[in-house]
């Protein structure tokens, strides 16, 4: 009762926020309109609006600007004007909405990049389209694109005679809410390999320093349970790999080392294990990060609270972590193995 108590009150919170930054953008926005002329400066004003009101409530968007994902352009040479998460926002020049024929046009536009980035994700191509949302916009009206499956058989594909556009609507409090609450919903980057690879992998900001500070953790930091864990890793290893695990492993460091950034000279084995530590690691956050999403508001993050927590908290919460504890409780019993 407690639990749900809290919930409620949080979700109480986050409306009421929400309702006052309408406000705000819908002010903002009408002075915007008043001097802007073309869609460029449309999308330029309203993106340098969107940015701090986001934030306010807690929304860290990265959006991506007139390209598709790496995947996507393969598919679609078109460029949307934004991409934030799985919202993709389409501008056009102020007022343009008055012609339905402006409208099509947008409505085409949007239906093709999302297309594109739902075909993209090859393992669930139609569990990704009916993520997406397109949005267009006009700086005085606005419309909504979403997905409505259509199965044919047992197969289920993507048709283009399925999207359905709702609007355009006037840009008013009820429609501005419409699209923050979207933008709040899916501002997070869909679970793809790409998107995956990008964030985490060895050529992003993260890895570099997570497998470092693992390798410089195991060298100088390690107690007794940790070099057990370590040697019962090298030995299962071995086994899998026989020879190979131990041969040209001076090369082989040098190229690991280089891959990941890692600036000291390590060991092979001892840097390989801090990879695979730092990507069972993630792993285990991400299934908490999902956990926590289906579990309450769609604006909370286990993650984040993770990164605003004290030290003590911090470990005691990376402890139930490694434990297993947090996937016991929904009756994962076997996640780590």
């Amino acid at each position: 009762m407690k639990r749900k108590n809290e919930k409620k009150r949080e979700e109480l919170a986050a409306q009421e926020s929400l309702l006052r930054i309408v406000d705000k953008l819908i002010i903002l926005v009408g002075e915007l309109i008043r001097t802007t002329k073309t869609e460029e400066d449309l999308r330029i004003g309203f993106e340098k609006i969107l940015d701090p009101l986001l934030k306010s409530i807690d929304i860290e968007s990265k959006p991506r600007y007139e390209r598709l994902g790496a995947e996507a352009k393969t598919i679609y040479r078109g460029r949307p004007d934004a991409v934030h998460g799985q919202v993709i926002i389409e501008y056009e020049t102020p007022n343009a909405f008055s012609s339905e024929r402006n409208v099509l046009h947008a409505y085409n536009q949007l239906v093709d990049y999302m297309t594109a980035e739902a075909q993209s994700h090859k393992i669930n191509p139609l569990g990704l389209i009916n993520r997406l949302v397109g949005v267009g916009f006009d700086g005085r009206s606005i419309f909504f694109v979403q997905y409505q499956a259509k199965k044919i058989g047992k197969k289920a594909t993507i048709d283009k005679a399925s999207f359905i556009r709702q609007g355009p609507y006037p840009f008013d409090p009820e429609s501005a809410r419409t699209f923050l609450t979207y933008l709040r919903a899916l501002f997070r980057l869909p679970l793809t390999a790409e998107n995956l690879t990008d964030k985490f992998g060895p050529k992003s900001r993260i890895a570099p320093i997570a497998v470092s500070a693992f390798a410089d953790a195991l060298e100088h930091w390690g107690k007794q349970r940790v070099r057990v864990f370590f040697n019962e890793w090298k030995r299962l290893f071995g086994v899998v790999y026989g020879e190979q695990f131990s041969a040209q492993q001076e090369e082989e460091a040098k190229t690991l080392s280089s891959f990941y950034g890692v600036a000291k000279e390590t060991d092979f084995q001892e840097l390989l294990f801090s990879v695979h530590t730092y990507f069972a690691f993630l792993m285990k956050l991400i299934a908490a990060e999902i956990i926590s999403l289906k579990e309450s508001s769609f604006t909370s993050s286990f993650s984040y609270q993770l990164t605003h927590t004290s030290k003590d908290d911090l470990q005691a919460q990376l402890t139930v972590i490694e434990s297993g504890g947090i996937y016991a409780k929904r009756g994962i019993t076997n996640f780590l193995e």
